[in-house]
């Protein structure tokens, strides 16, 4: 049976997806319809034959970049339409413009959820609970193809040559310890303040001898079509000029794939970056400010979630969650230890 499954939103969210794509792909053939800017994170993926893909109109800054779009939507349309597929699944509630997208696929049947969507949905599934992950709420998906199964861990995947240029450019040369330390939200009430990155990279310095990594999303903070946190790198990489921090600037997702894989814990807030560190199966503290950690938290990894009672994660202090990552990284440890002595590998 051939597969549509229709993701068009965030990173996030498309990552959310990989273990239905995993459930499916075990009897199907599964293809993805993404956008450009979140389809990288699918490279290298052994559940998806086929990637189709459209660029976001307001994403191209120029009236030529726009045109351009416009026809590469039209190609993408044309080449989804030959394709002939049995299913397409829109993933997420049902919305006018994915379910466009199915129409236009002539598939025999569309999975979506809601029971109030129109009658092209031949499959509708009831909307969920409050408080359903959505890794949870997208394997749903798969119960009218009679394939349901506990959704397992995201599925991201880093190439060797990826994880080679991230090695050379931390420059681990000790063999330290590495703590990734992410500092950008899209959404406002999930940034942390820079002083409490500042305070809580020292903190965390004085702890024992470690590298810290910092990230965060590349570009200026009035760029109108994608906003970046490069000042804000730059004021904390001038505060912790002396304990050991490596910036970690990257041109794309790719980069901070990689990166991240060779952390050993990270630190960032609800968002795309927390469900990378989580897809490449890093120990992650996730700090939640206006979201809801039961559909949004990290998902199948070891973690901390700490969430605001005034739903703002500035109103965090470092020392709350400096805590709360000493506690998981003593937690992991540990666990390694006994998993090892189970092994007879330790040393």
């Amino acid at each position: 049976m051939k597969i549509l499954i229709i993701r068009r939103e965030n990173i996030g969210d498309l990552i959310l997806t990989t273990p239905l794509i995993s459930i499916l792909a075990k009897n199907h053939q599964v293809d993805m319809l993404v956008n450009s800017y979140n389809k990288l994170v699918l490279e290298g993926h052994p559940g998806v034959r086929k990637v189709h893909h459209y660029t976001k109109l307001h994403h191209e800054g120029t009236m030529r970049k726009k045109i351009q779009a416009f026809f590469h939507r039209i190609a993408t349309t044309f080449r989804i339409w030959r394709e002939g597929y049995d299913v397409a699944i829109v993933a997420g509630n049902w919305n006018k413009r994915p379910l466009q997208w199915a129409t236009l696929s002539r598939a025999k049947r569309i999975i979506a959820i809601g029971e109030d969507a129109p009658d092209a949905v031949t499959d509708k599934i009831p909307y969920m609970p409050d408080g359903k992950h959505m890794v949870e709420q997208m394997a749903e998906l798969a119960r009218p193809l009679d394939c349901y199964t506990k959704p397992g861990a995201l599925a991201l995947w880093v190439t060797k040559s990826e994880r080679e240029f991230a090695v050379h450019k931390i420059k681990n040369t000790y063999n330290m310890p590495l703590y990734g330390v992410q500092i950008s939200a899209r959404k406002e009430k999930q940034r942390w303040p820079v002083e409490n990155y500042i305070e809580f990279a020292h903190r965390l310095s004085r702890t024992e001898p470690c590298k810290i990594i910092l990230f965060w999303s590349p570009g200026a903070e009035d760029n109108l079509q994608h906003p970046g946190d490069d000042e804000k790198a730059q004021r904390i990489m001038n505060a912790c000029k002396d304990i050991i921090m490596v910036p970690f600037n990257t041109v794309n997702i790719r980069e901070l794939m990689a990166g991240m894989s060779l952390c050993d814990q990270i630190i960032t807030s609800d968002g795309g970056a927390l469900h990378i560190a989580a897809g490449v199966g890093r120990p992650v503290v996730a700090l939640f400010g206006n979201s809801d950690p039961r559909v949004w938290g990290p998902w199948k990894v070891p973690c901390r979630i700490i969430a605001s009672a005034e739903e703002d994660v500035a109103r965090l202090s470092a020392e709350d969650v400096f805590h709360e990552f000493i506690a998981l990284r003593n937690e992991v440890t540990d666990s390694q230890k006994i998993f090892s002595r189970m092994t007879g590998n330790l040393n």
